[in-house]
């Protein structure tokens, strides 16, 4: 397995920790900054949306550019925009500073799964990519446990700092190892949406964008959820730590599961267990704060983090089987779809807290899975019309 590939994924780590580290912090983060839980809230939704939204942009922008220099340059404006993030004393300040992140991670992440193909032998790109897509995952596991810990530990602005040294190193890595790697074909940005002129494909999107409006409209305020619970902010850190090594584990069995019983079973039944695990802890956060309801909130999240990430490889793997020749172009769209999920989660989680109560946010996630599985059933009667014929 060529070094280079955990270079990349040092880089997709240390985005992946960014990315989800900030709802551990988020109660700490709006104390601080004097702004409310759902203004904090809002992180999460622009960063999501001038990710989702400048992936297919910066991809056609950055097509023609030299994949070393592309890799350098996203990592260290990703860097900066961290440190801003770790120096800003004001609300306005960090809200610019996660735009610029959800820049920079939009122009490498997609550009490194690109690159980690052309690094090794054609029968190792699957596993080439895993390693570079495995880093969010890992990221997910011990970047954001490991976060929120130094958060609570030190301040919440020592975890940007962190994050931002972790880029920086990867951009030396990039500049000293890496060689001058020729630009992937341009794609133009219409031919990069084409497949969405198909039903089936952009029905199948929609599952995924309910899929993640669902888990981010309640994971963006999980602290304050769990805080409702009776947990401490060192409990909460167990809490990440346990969904991380959920989703990790849920990651490989989800392949596994569309490997053996086929993308089309193992995703509805993904999508039902989040939904249960959703709605339970809206169920424990509505009653009394309890050792009981703490534990049972804990083993929620470890159910949640198995079937919401054993979805992804799920419908990666549909998705693939839907589009034929314009797979790559497909499969590149389903992070945009997740993002477009994650910043309408964070809105609309923030409008519950505003307007309502923390904790009824698992019920309203509950209800977008519900929406997920729906999206996936029109979907399904789209593909069956396509292999009849019609």
């Amino acid at each position: 397995m060529n070094y280079r590939l955990f270079i990349l994924a040092l880089g997709t780590f240390a985005i992946g920790t960014e990315g989800f580290m900030i709802a551990g912090v988020l109660p700490m983060l709006a104390q601080d900054l004097r702004v409310s839980l759902p203004a904090a809230g809002q992180l999460v939704t622009v960063f999501s949306l001038a990710y989702a939204a400048g992936s297919p942009l910066l991809a056609m922008a950055t097509g023609r550019v030299e994949r070393r220099t592309l890799f350098l340059g996203s990592l260290l404006l990703f860097a900066l925009a961290n440190f801003l993030c770790g120096m800003a004393g004001h609300y306005g300040v960090l809200l610019s500073g996660r735009v610029l992140a959800a820049i920079g991670a939009a122009m490498f992440v997609p550009a490194a799964s690109t690159a980690a193909a052309g690094l090794v032998a054609p029968e190792h790109r699957g596993k080439a990519l895993a390693v570079v897509i495995g880093g969010q995952t890992v990221a997910l596991a011990a970047g954001v446990p490991l976060g929120t810990w130094i958060a609570y530990a030190f301040h919440w602005r020592t975890t940007f700092w962190m994050v931002g040294i972790l880029a920086l190193l990867a951009a030396a890595l990039v500049r000293w190892r890496f060689p001058v790697m020729a630009a992937a074909a341009h794609v133009r940005l219409r031919d990069r949406l084409a497949p969405l002129r198909r039903p089936v494909i952009w029905t199948a999107l929609l599952t995924t964008v309910c899929w993640g409006t669902g888990a981010f409209a309640v994971y963006t305020y999980i602290a304050d959820v769990f805080g409702k619970m009776g947990a401490s902010p060192q409990t909460i850190s167990l809490v990440l730590l346990i969904w991380g090594v959920a989703s990790l584990a849920g990651s490989t069995l989800g392949g596994i599961a569309a490997d053996r019983f086929g993308a089309t079973r193992t995703i509805p039944l993904t999508l039902a267990a989040l939904l249960a695990a959703l709605a339970s802890l809206s169920v424990l956060a509505s009653g009394q704060p309890s050792e009981q309801a703490l534990a049972a909130g804990i083993a929620a999240m470890a159910v949640w983090g198995v079937s919401a990430w054993a979805f992804n490889p799920a419908q990666q793997h549909r998705l693939i089987g839907l589009s034929g020749k314009a797979a790559g172009l497909v499969v590149s769209l389903n992070p945009s779809a997740i993002y477009m999920g994650s910043a309408l989660g964070a809105a609309i989680g923030g409008l519950a807290v505003s307007y309502g109560n923390v904790a009824e946010l698992g019920y309203i996630g509950g209800v977008c899975e519900l929406l997920a599985l729906g999206a996936f059933a029109a979907s399904r009667v789209q593909e069956r019309r396509t292999a009849a014929g019609e």
